[in-house]
């Protein structure tokens, strides 16, 4: 579609701005592998003009990357929380947060309420990988004291009550 100049191109896109979002994913989507391939011929051919360009405007992307990470500082953070669990555990946040309503927003093992606040701990094995469930702190440290050690705790346990309330 032409345009008389730039501002019209500029206008042009802004009031349509979702519409050609949607189409660009769409046809993204559609030819993904042509795509990636094309995209990757290009930059081999433009690899020192690419480097070139990049080595210019590294004081200007510095900025840039700094005010955006200032701006969306909420949005990177929750970005990285889901990176992290889902590298740690292999479980998204959407999974955990059904694990929690399965457990009735309550510690696995001592059952008290999670804090609105403290996000759970994901209980795992660290054998195996599977997850056991959501605990709350001091559970979760606790079992981390006794290194998962099913006996270590039955000998804690069986010491306390042989102690007493002292």
């Amino acid at each position: 579609m032409p345009y008389k100049n730039e501002e019209d191109r500029k206008a042009y896109y802004e009031k349509n701005k979702e519409v050609l979002k949607a189409r660009s994913k769409a046809y993204y989507e559609k030819n993904k592998e042509a795509c990636t391939v094309y995209k990757k011929a290009y930059y081999k051919k433009n690899k020192e003009a690419i480097k070139a360009h990049y080595e210019k405007n590294k004081e200007a992307r510095a900025v840039y990357t700094k005010a955006y990470r200032e701006k969306n500082k909420e949005a990177i953070a929750a970005q990285r929380k889901a990176y992290i669990i889902l590298k740690n555990y292999g479980i998204t946040l959407v999974e955990k947060k059904k694990m929690r309503d399965e457990q009735g927003n309550k510690c696995k093992i001592c059952y008290q309420d999670f804090f609105p606040d403290v996000e759970p701990h994901v209980d795992h094995c660290h054998t195996s990988g599977k997850i056991r469930g959501l605990l709350c702190v001091r559970c979760n440290m606790g079992l981390g004291q006794f290194r998962d050690n099913p006996l270590a705790l039955i000998k804690a346990a069986e010491y306390l009550e042989e102690a007493g309330n002292v």
